[in-house]
């Protein structure tokens, strides 16, 4: 009976939400108007909830500063919950949306049936209860589990606040724990304290630690309830501090008991800040204010959060494919739109890496939790297009980042940057945002930053010692890290520093042309070809250099060993050597020209998702996402087309276990995306587009210039082929277009075909551009 009565309520709940659907038009924030389908089944928070993908499917919204998510099994998990497990030890705040690592899973709220605590939890685990997937639901801006013990719960959120429905069994006793030391990496102090005249309870954690580093933030709430507490006490360390209402120590929390004999429902609003308890307790008034709520809110807070989502969902229509293959691509679009995240409070206030509160200017927001290593690729390039106001503002973040706390973050957190991971992604990810369309922020101030960070080495975030360019003198000096230079991630990574470098040097390169920079421009055009010092023609292959020259020992010819990060960060130098994309002429004739670089494709291809420590693609990292497209430098495009269209079927679903590696706050979805739209940002920093095929039958963009519309007459699962194709109503024989071609609105026509067509955009003329040294 009670699974029965599960499903009723997931059928109630799905017509509830399909409810949000308006038929009529609705203006949009875009410049056209189009009628809003209801997109929320098709998106599956669930999807790449297994290790691999590394997510959470609890309630949040778009870059969402709250994520009120349940944490699952009994030891540390990527983003606090595993598909796999069958049990739940709490619902926390704050988790990364497939970050790579533990961190977050601050304040963790835990409904039990007790009078009380008669000690000390343990752990964060110690509350933990089994839960079937049957008795489970989620939704964009909703997630709901009925525990095996009956209690069910039910979340929702606004940007800053979220919304709780705590629903026990009758007849037995009803208590709600909140446990302030329950980041999943440790807390260094927690506090919290009860207000029984208020039916409140607040606090804050500190922590974070994220992938082993000393990096802390603290993170404060506020949350209250809708009836009095009948008993209550809290916890420091061992020690139960039964009727007292407040305590601190490195762990701490509180349990609240309520009387639900006349109802069983509890309802919780919170609010979180990363300045104080009292900008929580206005940011959750702000979002959420409710003096007397009822069951009733609940549903319409859950009603407008899916409003929301759907809102955003709809800034991509497809048509014509298979059921399947459109949850994949809108649980893909709902997770790019995780991240970055929201940090500043609804007062403008945030705290900024110099440790100081500062205030965003009326209308704008900062942002943190900068995966940049990973989101520069292609990530950055779809945010500004489809939401250019938030991208501008994650520009200005980052500046923000760099004028208070002295560098541009290599991965930042809320308050600091992490410093993990090798390169200097802030560069290719503003300019990213700048070439496609997110321009509201001070360019040339970010500009004469970039620029600073590339030529002076001195450029260190002082609160953590993190230089920007590990080795930067080095790098000006010999055109190379050499081999002793080591990055603050596991101290290695010489060759990938270079790359990474060289690319972002490129990116700052066409940041400056754009803004009529010219001399910074050429001078970092050059410093982009370094590239070439690292790579021995005799091997064909990146390498290690000693300071005087030499070829570092160790390396052999076949590479078939991932080195621990030694040279190659995250990967080996067979799947390191295509990574100059800005210049794949240039590589393609130290490689010994098309044929043999399409030979050595080939051959990598062989396998898509073969690891960190294989010759063969690992189409689940990074640094292999931008091979595929090579093939169209190569006059070879079908084969682009072809292998893009093996990655999208055999390594992605909407499945828990839908993401062949981790989503690294949107960059792997991202990827997904704009394979189905059949184009990819391949110059980071650059507005150009290499083409694939579609992979739907008609696609429309509602961007904020206007509507792209995508139509692939012919297309099929096993039909990735383009035969011809038109741009804007003109004939159209190049394998790559730029995004100011269709800015401002525009058309793409393919015909598609199960057969490949040799002759369209395989003309040496038609490839797309490189830029080697003037």
């Amino acid at each position: 009976m009670s699974r029965n009565i599960d499903l009723i309520i997931l059928a109630t709940f799905c017509l509830f939400l399909a409810s949000c659907s308006n038929p009529k038009p609705q203006v949009s924030p875009n410049v056209s108007t189009y009628p809003i389908q209801n997109l929320l089944p098709f998106a599956n928070p669930f999807c790449g909830t297994t290790h691999d993908g590394g997510l959470y499917p609890g309630a949040t919204a778009p870059f969402g500063m709250i994520q009120w998510s349940p944490d699952s099994g009994k030891r540390p998990t990527l983003a606090g919950y595993n598909y796999r497990d069958s049990s739940i030890d709490g619902f926390s705040l704050d988790h990364l949306s497939g970050g790579g690592s533990w961190y977050g899973g601050n304040f963790a709220f835990m409904p039990i049936q007790a009078d009380g605590l008669s000690a000390a939890p343990a752990n964060r685990y110690a509350f933990n209860t089994s839960f079937s997937h049957d008795h489970e639901v989620a939704q964009p801006g909703y997630y709901s589990v009925r525990l095996d013990n009956g209690i069910r719960v039910e979340l929702t959120a606004t940007t800053r606040s979220g919304f709780g429905r705590f629903t026990y069994p009758s007849n037995t006793p009803a208590a709600m724990v909140i446990n302030a030391g329950s980041n999943i990496n440790g807390t260094t102090n927690s506090s919290i304290e009860i207000d029984p005249v208020s039916h409140s309870i607040s606090g804050s954690a500190t922590g974070g630690r994220f992938l082993g580093h000393p990096n802390f933030y603290t993170l404060y709430f506020y949350a209250v309830f809708n009836r009095p507490f009948s008993r209550y006490g809290t916890w420091s360390g061992v020690k139960l501090l039964k009727d007292q209402a407040q305590t601190s120590g490195k762990t701490s929390g509180a349990y609240v008991v309520f009387d639900t004999t006349d109802n069983q429902t509890v309802l919780a609003r919170v609010g979180i800040s990363y300045v104080s308890v009292s900008n929580a307790h206005a940011n959750l008034e702000s979002e959420n204010p409710a003096p007397v709520f009822t069951s009733d809110d609940f549903d319409r807070a859950a009603r407008a959060a899916g409003e929301r989502w759907n809102t955003w969902l709809n800034k991509i229509q497809i048509s014509g494919g298979a059921a399947a293959d459109e949850k994949t691509f809108y649980s893909m679009l709902y997770h790019l739109l995780l991240a970055p995240t929201i940090c500043s409070d609804a007062n403008g206030e945030y705290r900024g890496y110099d440790g100081q509160v500062h205030s965003v200017p009326t209308g704008h927001a900062q942002y943190g939790y900068f995966s940049g290593w990973d989101i520069y690729r292609s990530d950055c390039q779809l945010l500004a297009m489809l939401a250019p106001d938030e991208a501008s503002d994650t520009a200005q973040s980052l500046l923000r980042d760099y004028q208070q706390g002295g560098a541009f973050p290599r991965w930042g957190l809320v308050v600091q940057d992490s410093g993990v991971m090798d390169g200097d992604p802030a560069a290719p990810i503003i300019a990213g945002f700048h070439a496609f369309g997110a321009t509201n922020f001070d360019a040339h101030a970010a500009l004469s930053g970039l620029v600073n960070a590339a030529t002076n080495p001195a450029v260190m975030a002082p609160r953590t010692h993190i230089f920007e360019r590990d080795g930067l003198a080095d790098y000006l000096d010999l055109g190379y890290v050499p081999e002793d230079q080591h990055g603050i991630w596991n101290g290695y990574g010489n060759v990938s520093m270079t790359l990474e470098y060289a690319t972002a040097d490129f990116a700052v390169s066409q940041l400056a042309a754009s803004l009529g920079d010219a001399r910074d421009s050429a001078m970092l055009l050059q410093h982009a070809q370094n590239w070439r010092h690292l790579f021995n023609p005799r091997t064909g292959y990146f390498q290690m250099r000693r300071r005087d020259g030499t070829w570092a020992p160790g390396f052999t010819n076949n590479v078939l060993e991932y080195d621990g990060n030694r040279a190659y960060q995250e990967g080996t130098a067979s799947q390191y050597i295509w990574m100059v994309p800005f210049n794949l002429n240039g590589l393609v004739d130290a490689l010994g020209g098309p044929d043999a670089a399409a030979t050595r494709l080939d051959r990598f291809f062989t396998r898509l998702n073969d690891g960190d420590n294989s010759v063969y693609a690992y189409m689940g990292n990074e640094p292999c996402v931008e091979t595929p497209w090579i093939y169209c430098f190569l006059e070879q495009p079908w084969k682009t087309q072809e292998v893009v269209r093996r990655v999208l079927r055999e390594l992605y679903s909407s499945r828990p276990d839908g993401y062949p590696g981790n989503d690294d706050l949107g960059e792997m979805s991202s990827w997904y995306l704009w394979s189905a739209l059949g184009m990819y940002p391949e110059l980071p920093g650059s507005d150009v587009l290499v083409l694939g095929s579609p992979f739907f039958p008609k696609t429309v963009l509602h961007l904020k210039q206007g509507d792209v519309t995508i139509k692939a007459s012919g297309a099929a699962d096993d039909a990735p082929y383009v035969q011809s194709l038109n741009v804007n109503d003109q004939s159209w024989n190049k394998p790559w277009i730029r995004f100011s071609d269709v800015s401002d609105g525009g058309n793409l026509e393919y015909s598609l075909s199960p057969t490949p067509n040799e002759n369209w955009g395989s003309a040496i003329s038609a490839a797309p551009p490189s830029y080697q040294q003037n």
